[in-house]
């Protein structure tokens, strides 16, 4: 649901449209209109609360209330960047943005508490440092969801972002394949499918990777154009890798979907790799030949985060040996 969220307010432009953090215009619960951030005779504002004048963003200093003249000397000038734009639909896109990250940290808290006393129960040091790390790269996150906003949405730093999450969502994975029994009638021995299930990880991270590099081309060319039907035209030669890697992805797919057909029982993560992937294939297919809709890039990011998943719960699956709990 994060990364989902994050990928809409990507997709709709609404990564400022809480110009601070961790606040909203220096309100927890951000204004539904501009009414609250416009300076008039008579108001008050209360300290770190912000006003929208001359097209700059104020904080003020202290209690403020307002008098005909806009006294400079309570009021500082936003320092982090020169955005100064409120639209409150980006607003509430963003914040609740931002209140689905923050209520992901209590299932993490509670982990890492239990993790904690799983170690001095059991002595389980694995689970209680993954979920540590865990722990850790969810603040890691949230700080660096800070810089992208005061870097006034820096592409490398959205990038960074993105596969942060990614980190996130593989610790979790591990945590959970080594507390749960695996089918017995899994071939987890066969030297073959330990290699398979590691080249689907590994390229369903690489085309991740390279869809972050197409997306930032992206940002680049929407800037200057409006038209969406030209903006593949105008991008890099990394656009070209991305689309020619998913004919190598086919191509996988249909060699990993023959050679299943010597298994006496088909794992789960692999029917879904097998149905992610050419639903990722078709999404990025629309994409480049229907004029890049805004509505198929949210799509296109949450089947790429279930197919990384099923490859890497498939690797899991493959590589362990013995059951933790």
């Amino acid at each position: 649901m994060v990364i989902l969220a994050g990928s809409i307010v990507r997709m709709s432009g609404s990564g400022m449209g809480c110009p601070d953090w961790p606040k909203c215009y220096g309100y927890y619960i951000p204004p539904s209109d501009i009414e609250p951030l416009t300076y008039r005779d008579g108001k008050i504002f209360n300290e770190g609360q912000m006003v929208l004048f001359n097209d700059t963003l104020w904080v003020a200093q202290d209690s403020v209330f307002a008098s005909n003249d806009f006294n400079r000397a309570e009021w500082m000038k936003y320092p982090r960047h020169d955005y100064a734009y409120y639209n409150p639909v980006h607003t509430w896109i963003e914040y609740l943005n931002r209140l689905i990250g923050a209520l992901s940290g209590i299932p993490v808290l509670i982990l890492f508490v239990l993790s904690f006393i799983h170690l001095i129960k059991k002595k389980d040091r694995g689970t209680f440092v993954l979920a540590a790390l865990t722990f850790f790269m969810l603040g890691f996150e949230a700080w660096l969801g800070k810089t992208v906003v005061d870097a006034e949405l820096l592409p490398v730093k959205i990038t960074l972002h993105m596969l942060g999450s990614i980190v996130i969502v593989a610790l979790l994975m591990i945590i959970i394949h080594r507390h749960r029994i695996i089918d017995a009638r899994v071939k987890i021995n066969s030297l073959f499918w330990k290699i398979i299930s590691a080249v689907w990880a590994v390229i369903a991270f690489a085309q991740i990777l390279l869809g972050t590099q197409v997306r930032e081309a992206l940002d680049v060319v929407a800037d200057h154009s409006d038209d969406r039907w030209t903006w593949i035209a105008q991008l890099p030669w990394i656009f070209k890798v991305h689309r020619s890697f998913s004919i190598l992805v086919f191509a996988l797919l249909v060699f990993t979907y023959i050679r299943s057909k010597g298994l006496s029982f088909l794992p789960r993560p692999l029917k879904g790799i097998f149905i992610v992937a050419l639903l990722e294939i078709a999404v990025g297919m629309t994409l480049a030949y229907a004029g890049v809709p805004a509505f198929a890039q949210p799509i296109h990011l949450f089947f790429a985060i279930m197919w990384f998943a099923f490859a890497w719960s498939f690797m899991l699956i493959s590589w362990r040996k013995e059951e933790i709990i």
